[in-house]
């Protein structure tokens, strides 16, 4: 698969398209070996045992696993492509790369740039979520500008601002209404007053921050929903300060983002976090760059400029990790293969847990009713075959 557009139509008319010899991950039964009916679009049934008869046309998946489509809502670009240019081609190509690898729903994550440029950035996204030209992108995640200099990663500090009611409801107007969600450092001066009043607007995610666990719970209380890539730009688990990462990880309210790389965590804090918060507050993410499918080389990260080596980003001259060059797939594949996370606790990571979050509620699990995005996954739980919306990707 090197492209990322549906490539076939609708599925067989009346009697839809009938998948058979699989194994299915479903919310309920866990893998089971059986059938799968898409109709207009959504999954019309599933089960064990012969497959129900009619005018379906079949589809062999010759044993392969099948998952609901992966769903990423933290992503700057990937295929070459970034999302905060203010170029809509680059959009276009940066959804793709990742729909092609099973992101069948993705949010672009415009990086903190000064005012001007985020909104432009913006209203370029707007207008291909607008124009359906890339029909797995389903919104904008802010990450910032309201972030900590101190905890800033490759952010530019010259463009972070304090929070600012007024600049977030421009971003928000720039986004006409495809605004999803924004990352906020909850100790800076007016972050709480922020959270408390977008908390019903927007999920608002709590990263980038030198914060206390006190400061973590009363951001929580106020309505945050979310952890921006927990453990990263943010002060380390202690144990007589337990910060941050202990208070996202035991409160039940939060939802907490792990990229899964290899790099930005150790497998044993991966297995942590999930004994402790478990698959059902637990998302991982991309936190793709536009290296992401590419070879090393030179790289941009919204005006930073990026070395990429070994698969790894990091801000040229510093070291400092400069988002990823993951796939959700690969961070899928790393959590079962290699951290030996359970299957099915794995495809509630990628793809129910942050449906659930994001208030997509037709989408995530393999389960009748919902929309039949669908990644077919080899011997290897590589991704063998796309659909979205029942159509194949090719």
């Amino acid at each position: 698969m090197t492209a990322g557009r549906p490539a076939r139509g609708p599925d067989g008319a009346g009697g839809g398209r009938l998948l058979t010899g699989g194994r299915l991950v479903t919310p309920d039964a866990g893998v089971v070996e059986g059938w799968l009916l898409v109709r207009d679009g959504r999954i019309h049934s599933l089960g064990t045992g012969a497959p129900p008869g009619g005018s379906a046309d079949l589809v062999d998946l010759g044993g392969r696993t099948v998952v609901p489509g992966f769903v990423d809502p933290h992503c700057h670009g990937g295929a070459g492509h970034s999302v905060y240019t203010g170029d809509p081609a680059a959009v276009r190509g940066a959804a793709a790369g990742h729909l092609a690898r099973g992101t069948t729903t993705m949010l672009a994550s415009v990086a903190t740039v000064e005012p001007a440029a985020m909104e432009a950035a913006v209203r370029a996204v707007a207008s291909v979520v607008d124009d359906g030209s890339a029909p797995n992108l389903a919104g904008i995640h802010f990450e910032g500008p309201f972030l900590s200099p101190l905890r800033r990663g490759a952010q530019t500090r010259s463009a972070l601002r304090d929070p600012d009611p007024d600049l977030l409801a421009r971003l928000i107007d720039a986004a006409g209404g495809h605004a999803r969600s924004v990352t906020v450092a909850p100790e800076l001066p007016g972050a709480m007053e922020l959270i408390e009043r977008y908390a019903d607007a927007l999920v608002c995610c709590l990263g980038h921050t030198d914060a206390d666990a006190d400061r973590f719970t009363r951001a929580a209380d106020l309505g945050a929903r979310a952890v921006t890539h927990l453990f990263n730009a943010m002060p380390p688990l202690h144990h007589r300060e337990p910060g941050p990462v202990a208070a996202a990880l035991l409160d039940p309210r939060l939802v907490c983002e792990l990229v899964l790389d290899g790099h930005h965590l150790a497998d044993d804090t991966v297995r942590l976090a999930h004994r402790v918060a478990g698959p059902d507050r637990l998302v991982l993410v991309s936190d793709a760059m536009p290296a992401a499918g590419m070879a090393d080389g030179e790289y941009a990260f919204a005006d930073r400029e990026v070395t990429v080596s070994g698969g790894v980003a990091t801000l040229r001259g510093t070291g400092t990790l400069a988002g990823s060059t993951l796939f959700v797939a690969e961070a899928f594949r790393r959590a079962v293969s290699t951290v030996g996370l359970p299957l099915a606790d794995a495809v509630r990571m990628t793809s129910g847990t942050a449906a659930r979050l994001l208030g997509l509620r037709d989408r995530g699990e393999l389960r009748p009713g919902l929309r039949a995005d669908l990644v077919e996954l080899d011997a290897d739980l590589r991704p063998a075959r796309v659909w979205l919306g029942g159509v194949e990707v090719g």
